[in-house]
């Protein structure tokens, strides 16, 4: 916010609602840049069929007046409502202080005021301030048959713990997350926030299998095959009831357990979730203290599971013994011990473990809060309360229409329609609908409990149809509610809303006009998101033609987020397509924006294969680093000038490239290796941003990989630095016994061809498939490799590679990378921080 104070002008913000249609933002921003004005942040995101934006704008001491007449008048034109005011610039709230949680609640029943509202109690207790609220229309059970969900982001002070978030802290001064969405029926999971609202790829996902993966206690599958009854155990003292359960099969025989495997049923869901986390690169585990490993082992063939540990049974003669046996039987007493043990086997963070099930249960709160403390999300799953275990990937990130699309992929299990439907929904008593707007110039803690507590005694009388919130750079809230009253004299229900409103100083308008009629489907048919980087900032004139070619595309921009974290460098538009535009057509008109203004826009599908992918490969020379390794080589033996002009005539593409580098690797022959490469590798520049991007990469559970048509000493040297996982690269022949260079290669040539093939290669060593990778590069060479990827990149590319690109940077760093794929500038940041655990950050 530092930079919104200075270089003289006032900060003028604008707030906007009324019916969404394409081409709003254009045609205020146009009048922005006739006034001269700069925008310094942007928001929008719609409420049913209405739309609510924000502008922060830097504006000329002497043209405040004039500008706000012509919004004025250009809003009433378009049939909105503006309202105007002025921040003090010097007064915004630092950002950038604390941790951020994100808490997803997931319920099969409504979101209603009194749900938010004791959510809101519980972060306010802890000092928390919300700062997004995020509420899908496929996140909504009318929508995807399966639930409700609402993400929350908060920032929590330094030092708080999440364990005292999720289940209060150890004095119970404040109630827990958990406990508070149970008594609303949902289920609520909290983490840190790590940039993605997913998994990192790099995770563990440890099932229990009893009333999880199978819906039904697997004990007592066998005790029924045996032909006993399980509700006749009586439990001793000790309380063991698997115990007691197994003493009743002594005797019988271990066929049993085969039978039972005829028709063992799956909890529904089962297959879809474990499917998609495999997919993201998780390693899946089945943690069990029922014994049974033959049924566990079944679970584990049949869902692509890596790990079982289970409690072992004694058998005798082909018959059970009644008793557990071997090092595990007392595995219960150890869950951190063995979650711990299959980590560091994978080298995986314990704040990447997930647990499924209900992994606290039986232990001392202490230990419980050590659980949370040190290892992932748990999220509480049991067969007898929740029928479907897709909830999971609800409760991890992923929306209604990832979870639709995951089970058309693999597998149709369980409840929930494959096409959006509402016919599950039971039918509403007469309601009253009403959509408000409400906007503040500041965020505090505690700020939902002022605006719901008029509503909370309502409980399920008044339903939340939709809630969204924005937060803003000058330090200000817009929050879009969709309420339903189901009672008697509605309109006094928002009456007390307005009047609560009005008394926390906070602005409410009715946008019941604008907002109710809309069709919901239009908003995920043909989604694509726009990523606009520009530094040091987005210019007005830039911002303002890549609106004008959205608007006269007839293309309608559904959401507005800045990625940048100090200034508006960085935007993501999410934006719906018309059907009868290609996107290639598209991206087209984009590549000629953004030659006209040296802004860098990417187009990619928002789909679920956005969020899957898991392996970044990159050239060397000009890419990591910003020499050509054959050139500095050549510097060093005294032929550059030979050198360099066969090397740019091969990155032209107008030379062959194996012959280009047989006749350059000739002219370093009699040379010694080893004093060459030392000098060489002495003296690397590493491109702006690449460390910075391969620590992020590294982070979020990404293979890295760096593929060169150089040399494998600086490759390697390369690798070490950046903390890559694998380096190919040419090899130059020595003579052993002189130690000189021969002017020969050794082994085989990284040639184009090569770089594609081991794309390939990595990828499938990796388990992923080629559309999950990306590859960035800037030579002839790369252009192979750059098509087979899922997402590949020109990095301030030659002409050439430009011309047959998708995706281009041409910003000198590295780490926009990262906004390609969705990561945000403060995520950076905090991903980056090097030598500092991801969940000690702030602790």
């Amino acid at each position: 916010m530092e930079s919104m104070a200075n270089g003289g002008g006032n900060i003028l913000v604008f707030r906007g609602w009324g019916a969404d249609k394409p081409g709003i933002a254009q045609a205020f921003l146009r009048i922005v840049v006739e006034h001269q004005s700069e925008v310094l942040d942007m928001a929008q995101f719609l409420l049913g069929g209405g739309l609510m934006f924000t502008f922060v704008l830097k504006v000329a001491d002497q043209s405040s007046i004039g500008l706000m007449k012509s919004l004025s008048t250009c809003a009433r034109e378009q049939g909105l409502q503006l309202s105007f005011h002025f921040p003090d610039a010097h007064q915004v709230p630092d950002t950038d202080d604390g941790p951020e949680a994100i808490i997803s609640v997931v319920s099969p029943s409504a979101v209603t005021p009194a749900l938010i509202m004791d959510i809101d109690k519980v972060l306010y207790g802890h000092g928390c301030v919300v700062l997004e609220i995020e509420h899908r229309s496929d996140n909504m059970k009318e929508h995807n048959g399966d639930y409700n969900k609402v993400q929350i982001r908060a920032r929590c002070p330094s030092g708080l713990r999440l364990a005292s978030l999720v289940l209060g802290p150890p004095e119970g001064k404040v109630e827990g997350l958990q406990k508070v969405g149970w008594e609303h029926g949902a289920e609520v999971t909290a983490r840190w926030w790590d940039a993605m609202n997913r998994p990192n790829g790099k995770s563990l996902m440890v099932f229990g299998l009893s009333h999880v993966l199978c819906p039904e206690d697997v004990l007592d599958l066998v005790l029924k095959e045996a032909g006993i009854d399980p509700s006749q155990v009586s439990v001793s003292d000790s309380g063991n009831v698997a115990e007691e359960k197994l003493a009743l099969l002594r005797g019988h025989s271990t066929s049993l357990l085969k039978k039972v495997m005829e028709h063992l049923p799956f909890t529904p869901g089962a297959k879809v979730v474990c499917s998609a986390m495999k997919r993201l690169g998780c390693r899946l585990a089945i943690l069990t203290n029922t014994g049974m490993r033959e049924i566990a082992e079944y679970f584990k063939q049949q869902l692509g599971v890596d790990y079982v540990i289970c409690r072992d049974v004694e058998e005798k003669d082909g018959c059970f013994t009644g008793r557990y046996t071997g090092e595990l039987q007392d595995v219960k007493f150890r869950k951190a011990d063995l979650l711990k043990l299959m980590a560091d086997r994978e080298g995986i963070d314990c704040r990447n473990v997930i647990t499924v099930g209900e992994p606290l249960k039986g232990l001392k709160a202490a230990n419980a809060r050590l659980m949370l403390e040190c290892f992932g999300p748990n999220v509480y799953f049991n067969s007898t309360k929740l029928q479907d275990l897709t909830i999971v990937l609800y409760l991890l990130g992923f929306s209604g229409s990832d979870v639709r699309a995951l089970r058309k992929r693999r597998w149709d299990d369980g409840p929930g329609a494959l096409e959006p439907s509402g016919s599950s929904v039971p039918s509403s008593p007469p309601s009253k609908r009403f959509m408000v707007q409400v906007s503040g110039l500041n965020r505090v803690a505690g700020q939902l409990q002022s605006i719901f507590t008029p509503l909370a005694s309502l409980r399920s009388d008044v339903q939340l149809t939709t809630i969204r919130q924005c937060s803003l750079q000058d330090g200000g809230m817009c929050l879009g509610l969709d309420l339903t009253v189901l009672k008697e004299k509605p309109d006094s229900v928002v009456k007390d809303l307005v009047y609560a409103c009005q008394k926390e100083g906070l602005t409410i308008m009715d946008v019941n006009d604008s907002a109710k009629d809309f069709n919901w489907l239009s908003r995920y048919h043909n989604r694509y998101v726009i990523t606009l980087v520009q530094k040091p900032n987005i210019s007005s004139s830039s911002l303002s033609e890549v609106l004008s070619t959205i608007s006269a595309q007839g293309i309608n921009i559904i959401k507005i987020e800045r990625l940048s974290a100090r200034d508006i460098a960085s935007l993501q538009f999410t934006v719906g397509l018309p059907d009868n535009l290609s996107s290639d057509d598209f991206a087209k008109k984009m590549v000629e924006v953004s030659k006209n203004h040296g802004a860098d826009i990417a187009i990619q599908r928002d789909d679920l294969e956005r969020w899957m992918r898991r392996l970044v490969v990159f050239d060397m020379d000009s890419t990591l680093i910003q020499q050509e390794v054959i050139d500095e080589l050549a510097k060093l033996a005294g032929v550059e000038t030979k050198v360099k002009e066969i090397t740019e005539a091969a990155m032209r593409g107008e030379l062959d490239f194996f012959g280009s580098l047989k006749s350059r690797v000739a002219l370093l022959k009699g040379h010694n290796a080893e004093q060459l490469f030392e000098k060489v590798k002495a003296n690397i520049v590493f491109t702006p941003g690449a460390k910075k991007l391969c620590t992020c990469l590294k982070r979020l559970g990404f293979k890295t990989a760096v593929i060169s048509g150089g040399f494998l000493p600086v490759a390697q040297e390369v690798q070490r630095y950046l903390g890559l996982d694998y380096a190919f690269a040419n090899t130059l022949e020595v003579d052993e016994t002189t130690g000189l260079l021969t002017g020969k290669t050794s082994g085989p040539v990284v040639t184009p061809q090569r770089k594609r093939q081991l794309l390939a290669t990595i990828a499938n060593v990796e388990g992923c498939e080629i559309q999950q990778t990306i590859a960035v590069g800037d030579g002839a060479n790369d252009i192979p490799m750059l098509h087979a990827a899922g997402l590949g990149i020109a990095f301030c590319a030659k002409p050439k590679v430009q011309e047959v690109s998708q995706f281009r940077i041409n910003q000198m760093d590295l780490s926009t990378v990262l906004f390609l794929i969705g990561i945000s500038e403060r995520a950076m940041d905090r991903l980056s921080e090097e030598g500092v655990p991801l969940h000690r950050q702030f602790s």
